[in-house]
């Protein structure tokens, strides 16, 4: 084999590697080596992502569902589909505001919640280990899910410990929809180019099981 195409091989194989999840990296079910995410909620109650009046996500929205299911908030719950006939996408000013004006029409209280803008793991992980189930910015599939692109997104976090962050992503919502990182890998993704953001629903969390 000559010099050039021996150099090309092994850039081949190495570009190969590269694009393996890494270590610890996996999508799969809610348990894993014995461990069972801290915040399950039933298929049947995922929510998918789907896009508001002018098409853009509403992936911060199916987040909130996901921790108004869980935590039984009717605002939370129920702001998905309010915001379905209005412009997609948010941040925290915009979340603050359509939920405020949500509560208004609805004649509903403005749950207890915190906004959270920081690279900080362990607001998360109390947060999972007390019940609740965080919205968290997430930039980027550390296995792979969207080609190695970068994206402006937001998912539930289900568990946070030493060990595993697990994320719930509403574009892949289901059975085996988890996806399983370690701290180090969650933290990039989190933070993004900057920092993250998380929404952190303050009511009491549900039973510790929920079933279809």
């Amino acid at each position: 084999m000559t010099r050039p195409a021996a150099l090309l091989l092994a850039l081949a194989f190495a570009c190969l590697a590269a694009a393996r999840p890494p270590a610890g990296a996996s999508v799969g079910g809610p348990e894993k080596d014995g461990l069972r995410i801290a915040c399950e909620l039933p298929p049947s109650m995922h929510q998918k992502n789907t896009g508001g009046s002018d098409g853009a996500g509403l992936c911060v929205y199916a987040s909130a569902r996901h921790a108004g299911r869980l935590q039984n908030d009717p605002a939370f719950e129920g702001l998905f589909d309010w915001m379905r006939k209005r412009p997609g996408g948010s941040y925290p000013s915009k979340f603050k505001r359509t939920l405020e004006e949500f509560c208004k029409e609805r004649g509903l209280a403005v749950p207890p919640y915190v906004q959270v803008e920081s690279n900080d793991l362990e607001v998360l992980r109390l947060a999972c280990r007390t019940g609740r189930m965080p919205g968290v910015t997430y930039s980027f599939s550390p296995t792979g899910r969207y080609g190695g692109q970068r994206i402006a997104h937001m998912v539930s976090l289900v568990h946070a410990d030493e060990k595993w962050f697990v994320i719930l992503d509403n574009n892949f919502v289901g059975e085996h929809a988890y996806e399983w990182l370690s701290p180090a890998e969650f933290a990039r993704t989190y933070a993004g180019r900057s920092r993250g953001w998380s929404v952190i629903l303050l009511t009491p969390p549900a039973p510790p099981k929920l079933k279809d």
